[in-house]
Parts: C-alpha cells; structure tokens; sequence
C-alpha cells in the first residue's frame, strides 16, 4: 500500500513536468553526440559513445532532481554555501594543475571541476539569501553590498585558480538575479561607469600574461596567426567555410585535418556551423533560444521568489555560456574555454547541464 502511493506521488509529479523542456535538450545533445562523432572520427578513442554514456547518466540524473522539491535548497542554503567554500579551498591544496590553471580534482575516471559546480551553488545560495533578507524590498545600494559579500568568497577563490570565464559568467549572473530582486537602476548605471573605468587597470594589474594575451588576440587575431590567434583563426575559417548549407555531416575539413584544435570541446560549434551552415546555425541558435525562454517561462508562472530567481540564475548560466562559447568561435568573444553546454564534450558539463534543468522542472513541479 505504502509503494503504491508514493508511485502515484511520483507520478502526480511527472504528470506536472514540463516535458518541451526535457525534449529541447535532447534534440540538443543528439546534435551533439553526431557533432562529436564527425568532429573525432580521425582521433583514438569513442568520444561520441562516452558522451552518449554519459547523456543516460544526465537523464537519470535530471528525473532524481526534478523529483526533489527545490525549496530544500532554500531551507539548507547555508549548509550549501560553506560546502561551495570548503570544496573550492580544497580544491587549491588537492586541484590537479593543467596549463597553468589549478581547476580540476581527479577521482581517477572522473574529473571535477569545482568552479563548474560552484557556480549552480551560487544560485541557488544567493537567491535564498536575497529572498530571505530582502523580501519585497527594493535592493538599494545596503542591499547590494550585502550580496557582494556574500558572494565575493566564492568569486575570489575561482579567479585564484585562475578561471577568469567561470568568474565572468558568475558576475553577469549575479546582476541577472539582482536585476530580477529589483536592484536600484542608479546602482546599475553606477556600476557599469566603474565596470567601464577599472577595464583597463583590471586589465594591466589583474590578468596574468596568458590572459592578457587572449584579450589582445582577441582584438586582432590575425597579429599573431600561427601562435595566439590559431584557433580563433581556425575556427573563423571553418564557420566561413560552411556556408548557407554547410559541407554536409561528416565533411567538416578544419577538425578532420586537425587545423581546429579542440573541435569536440571548446569549439563544437564551429564543426557544426562548418557541417551545417548558416542555416544549421539558425536552428541551433533557435533550439537554444526555446529553451531558455522556457526556463524563463517557469520562473514568470511561479509566484515564489526563491523559485522565480532559481529559474532566471540557471536560465542566465545557459545565456552566458553559448554567448561567451559561440561568440569566441565567431572571434567577438575573447577565448575563455568555456563550453557551450549540451553540445561541447565532457561529461561533468553535461551532467551539471542536466541537474540544473532538472532543478527547473522541480520548480515548475513544486510551484504550487
């Protein structure tokens, strides 16, 4: 009797889901998996068959989440915001170091990457906090200093890794999920004046060589073709290649000749947009925009506040990255390694990707 009644509580709870959702992002990833297919087909190794492993494991995974009611990160918010300071402090004494970044824990055939995580913490963390000391208010100048420290732990210890790409998409959500608490318009204007005016210093006093570097190949890729500016360059030409209708699947040359490097990570998009074309990349770019929009969607029928800036935090980390991502394949975006989330390679992104929609279907699931 008792299994029979939390199988109906379990499927009352489906029957809620949005499932326009679930399926967006597997249109997504099955575009993936053939991308990375074609993109390592000359490589050692069955990359598209990991990530299809891996995409089972994402949905199993989303199902479990969907099913936990989200305002359980609400009540033990405090217990997740020490957790994403003791994991990131770890990760300085115990990280893995690669080409001079300290971002990775290896635990043996996984490999985490903290910040990836602690920026799905610091949403759910943040937007407890402003819904609990800031409930109907506006955010004045008090507010948002109150929320700057509360995040600036967490910021400080990604930028010491350094990932200066997860802190820059941890910013930009930051002022999303303020903007939507109803943060004072003068304290916005107020601080892209100084965001403007500390670029430079930031730029001289702040970033390490390697980063630097990025910013002014970014400014002028074609000053340093074979060194700095490659895979920008590479990838530019394989984009411009593409065409209105692309070369067709598995006729991609920049990653088949290896001119692209990381053409099944960094740069999928740009295979994609090399096979597809300009109007594989419309239905791409529209595949990500429904699914954002329904994520916003979720957040504007929910009338709870912690649910609302949940959904807006998670829908700005989706945002950010395919901007960020495809912006650097097309050379408009500096080269920040960041994938873009659902299509690149690697198992942790997809998983976290997957637990942070089913984060949202909780949301919608548990709004009444």
């Amino acid at each position: 009797m008792k299994q029979t009644r939390k199988f109906r509580f379990i499927l009352k709870r489906i029957k809620k889901m949005n499932n326009f959702l679930i399926l967006n992002a597997l249109l997504i990833v099955g575009i993936s998996i053939c991308t990375i297919y074609s993109a390592t087909i000359s490589k050692p190794g069955s990359f598209h068959t990991k990530e299809a492993i891996w995409a089972i494991i994402s949905i199993v995974a989303y199902f479990i989440v969907s099913m936990i009611d989200y305002r359980k990160y609400f009540k033990y918010y405090k217990f997740l915001y020490v957790f994403n300071i003791i994991f990131l402090t770890a990760l300085l004494v115990i990280g893995e170091s690669r080409l001079g970044a300290q971002r990775w824990i290896n635990l043996g055939p996984i490999t985490l990457q903290p910040s990836e995580i602690g920026k799905v913490i610091v949403v759910l963390t943040l937007s407890a906090f402003i819904a609990i000391h800031f409930r109907g208010k506006t955010l004045g100048f008090k507010s948002f200093m109150m929320c700057g420290a509360f995040v600036a732990p967490v910021l400080l210890l990604i930028l010491k890794q350094p990932d200066l790409g997860t802190t820059m998409i941890i910013t930009m959500t930051f002022f999303v999920i303020l903007f939507i608490a109803n943060l004072e318009w003068k304290i916005i204007v107020s601080m892209g004046v100084i965001a403007a005016i500390s670029a430079p210093l930031s730029f001289f006093f702040l970033l390490k060589d390697y980063q630097k570097k990025r910013i002014l190949t970014f400014l002028n890729p074609e000053a340093d073709p074979l060194k700095g500016g490659w895979n920008v360059t590479q990838s530019m030409i394989a984009i411009g290649s593409g065409g209105l209708n692309g070369k067709g699947f598995l006729n991609s040359t920049q990653s088949k000749l290896r001119f692209l490097p990381e053409a099944h990570t960094d740069f999928i998009a740009s295979v994609f947009l090399e096979e597809r074309g300009f109007i594989g990349g419309i239905v791409l770019f529209l595949l990500y925009l429904i699914l954002i929009l329904q994520i916003l969607y979720i957040a504007d029928t929910t009338e709870d506040k912690y649910g609302r800036l949940v959904c807006y935090g998670i829908g700005s980390i989706f945002f950010f990255h395919f901007v960020i991502n495809v912006g650097m394949t097309m050379g408009i975006m500096p080269v920040t390694g960041k994938p873009l989330l659902l299509m690149s390679y690697g198992g942790t992104s997809l998983l976290l990707s997957f637990v942070m929609l089913g984060i949202v279907q909780s949301v919608r699931i548990y709004r009444e």
